[in-house]
């Protein structure tokens, strides 16, 4: 009876945990416990549930600690949270309008699925922006939507090469991080297949005007 349980308990975990597209070192980072844990958790090839470890893994993959042990059918694993929404800031935004985004008043609320974020599902700090132009088509084509995590807004929150949201003196665009500490500047590279866009070069003497939103984490292509 007792391993039946810690066996539903464990189903509960995984199905739940990829469905917000956790992987178990992530999970297992967040509750304090190793990989090789969370799985013994999944499989129920544990002596017995430790209720406190199973309420921080229920707040992870936010759902109650009562469904995950079966006392509450009322949740679903495919609609837990569907109604959460996300800023998207649509294009008609001035450039200068980013350098405060918490004060902006103009913006949608959409809905997007926890299986396409994964695991920047009911993230409070993703907004939606749009790309407008072709300096990074290499890789986001021009009308896609990018997902933007704005938590990661220093230089010591992303690395050489991700895909940034930057404001420089009011105008905003999106490419390449570089930190070119050897040169004292940072680089902001484009990726495209026009070879007349150019790398846009900031001093560190001269970054006062320079904001970086965020770190561009997924982006979604529209067909139309």
């Amino acid at each position: 009876m007792k391993e039946q349980f810690n066996i539903e308990v464990g189903k509960k975990i995984r199905a739940l945990r990829k469905s917000r597209g956790v992987t178990m070192k992530e999970l297992g980072e967040k509750v304090g416990l190793s990989e090789g844990n969370i799985q013994r958790y999944e499989i129920g090839k544990i002596k017995g549930i430790d209720i406190n470890l199973l309420i921080k893994i229920a707040d992870v993959l936010d759902v109650s600690a009562q469904y995950l042990m079966g006392w509450d059918k009322s949740e679903n694993i495919a609609d837990v949270h569907m109604d959460f929404k996300y800023k998207y800031f649509p294009v008609s935004i001035s450039a200068g309008s980013l350098e405060n985004i918490d004060a902006i008043q103009e913006y949608d609320l959409i809905s997007i699925s926890d299986k396409i974020l994964g695991k920047y599902a009911r993230n409070k700090n993703i907004i939606l922006l749009k790309i407008n132009g072709e300096s990074m088509n290499n890789i986001i084509p021009n009308g896609s939507y990018i997902i933007v995590d704005t938590s990661r807004n220093t230089i010591h929150d992303i690395k050489d090469r991700d895909i940034v949201v930057f404001s420089e003196n009011g105008s905003y665009s999106v490419k390449r991080f570089i930190n070119d500490s050897a040169n004292q500047r940072i680089l902001f590279k484009p990726d495209s297949t026009d070879d007349t866009f150019t790398a846009i070069e900031v001093k560190y003497e001269n970054s006062e005007g320079l904001r970086l939103i965020g770190k561009v984490v997924k982006y979604i292509v529209s067909l139309d």
